[in-house]
């Protein structure tokens, strides 16, 4: 894994969403800690660690499809959580002032931008 590869990454990523990021995380599943971050909550990290965990425990054991890619959860106040899940084992936990940007520019360019050059950090 390189570090500076995922530091790069999220700063690409504050570009792409033109001041609407508030915070985010980049961390191994089951750890919670933080590798990398902007405005890093060590709580927030911890939490969606094990929401993530749960989440995908609670998929299977309906009969679900697992979580793929990510998922999304809408706050209250116009803030936006976004987990990005890596096969990798790796989480990336955003979140978003929605008033800043578009649904579009998030899930069409931001999200994929971000995935792609967190993977390449991983494999490093």
């Amino acid at each position: 894994m390189n570090i500076k590869k995922i530091k790069q990454a999220i700063e690409n990523l504050r570009e792409d969403l033109d001041g609407a990021l508030i915070a985010t995380d980049v961390y191994p599943t089951g750890v919670g800690t933080s590798l990398a971050g902007f405005n890093s909550n060590p709580q927030a990290t911890a939490l969606f660690d094990r929401v993530t965990s749960f989440i995908i425990k609670s998929l299977d054991a309906a009969g679900f499809p697992g979580l793929d890619k990510y998922y999304l959860l809408d706050l209250k106040g116009n803030h936006l959580v976004v987990v990005i899940f890596f096969e990798e084992g790796y989480q990336q936990g955003m979140l978003i002032d929605t008033t800043k940007v578009n649904l579009g520019i998030l899930l069409n360019i931001a999200i994929p931008n971000v995935q792609k050059a967190l993977r390449e950090a991983f494999k490093e």
